[in-house]
């Protein structure tokens, strides 16, 4: 599953609970947080602390192999400094990195 909005986390939050007979408040139960956080991001609240949203993630054993691509080689890129994931454009697609959950 390609994982590219906060909505994408919480349709797979609540398919691995869902897969696990768990209910919200049994989810919540476990990662210590509340039936309402669990719903907030199963509907795809934006602003969750990423670290509860790993805890539960972890907690469902959905399993995450996040890849950054090579950059491409292009002579208009080429200029022989080094360049850092921050370096990149808006036109860059993310469309060739696998999300293997």
């Amino acid at each position: 599953m390609k994982i590219r909005t906060a909505r994408d986390i919480g349709i797979m939050i609540k398919e691995a609970r869902t897969r696990r007979g768990l209910s919200q408040a049994a989810l919540a139960r476990k990662i210590n947080t509340t039936q309402t956080w669990v719903s907030w991001i199963e509907n795809g609240k934006s602003s969750a602390e990423i670290g509860n949203v790993l805890l539960a993630l972890t907690t469902l054993g959905v399993e995450m192999d996040f890849q950054i691509p090579t950059a491409p080689r292009s002579a208009d890129h080429d200029d022989g400094h080094h360049h850092d994931a921050d370096d990149r454009h808006a036109d860059d697609q993310d469309d060739d990195i696998p999300y293997k959950l």
